[in-house]
């Protein structure tokens, strides 16, 4: 059948969750959509929307373009699925909460729009942990295997906890405070509330798929000041998340 339904402030004062963490069963007909942020992303998000349309378990593929200067939008708009477009850059986390509501989907796919050698076989291995093994969240790592095995394996342990490539409950989406939906915060509170949420999580390398890296889509300057500040926001959201939150 192939893809479905394509086609149609700083951080303030503490905060507690509502409640102890309750496993929500699958519903029996649940809508699964992939959420695709993108800024500037015009030579990768083409191959990243045909793997999420190639996969028969998603009903739905949603780009938001995030002010992009580029030909993002007109790409993903050729791939005939939903696309939401800011006119300005907001960032990562508050790109992903407009892709979510521009859903009702129960299984929530994040995926990052600069990957490469990615597809469907790396949409399905995301989706089935959730969908098929009782787990409540899967991670996917890029795959440093060339640089060398061993460090394959530390990577997936430390990048792991940012990774953008990863499936959720909507459930879980919706108990996470709006202000950590922000920039390179959102991928680290997601682990964060996941751990101490106890839930069950499947972290795992996507075999052959790399990212393009800030430097070669920005240029050596402007591409490590981009990874720079990446850096320090989840360096920065680490500490708060642990300053924040009290039992």
């Amino acid at each position: 059948m192939g893809f479905r339904s394509g086609l149609t402030e700083r951080l303030g004062k503490p905060c507690r969750l509502r409640g102890p963490w309750v496993r929500i069963p699958l519903p029996p007909h649940m809508k699964i959509a992939a959420i695709i942020p993108a800024h500037n992303e015009e030579n990768t998000i083409a191959s990243v929307i045909k793997a999420a349309k190639g996969c028969e378990l998603l009903d739905e593929v949603i780009v938001v373009n995030d002010g992009s200067s580029d030909k993002t939008e007109k790409v993903a708009m050729a791939q005939g699925i939903k696309v939401v477009s800011n006119s300005i850059n907001l960032g990562k986390g508050e790109a992903l909460e407009l892709g979510v509501n521009a859903t009702d989907a129960d299984i929530l796919l994040f995926l990052d729009a600069d990957l490469v050698d990615f597809n469907v076989k790396h949409v399905n291995n995301l989706l089935i942990p959730v969908l098929k093994q009782g787990y409540d969240m899967s991670v996917g790592a890029v795959d440093r295997s060339k640089i060398s095995n061993s460090l394959n394996r530390i990577f997936q342990k430390v990048e792991s906890p940012f990774s953008g490539m990863r499936v959720i409950k909507r459930s879980f989406w919706d108990e996470i405070p709006i202000k950590y939906k922000k920039d390179f915060y959102v991928e680290s509170t997601i682990t964060y509330l996941a751990k101490r949420k106890k839930l069950k999580v499947s972290p795992f390398v996507l075999e052959g798929v790399r990212h393009v890296t800030k430097e070669k889509k920005l240029g050596l300057w402007q591409g490590t000041k981009a990874r720079w500040k990446m850096n320090f926001q989840i360096v920065f959201i680490n500490l708060a998340l642990r300053l924040n939150f009290r039992n």
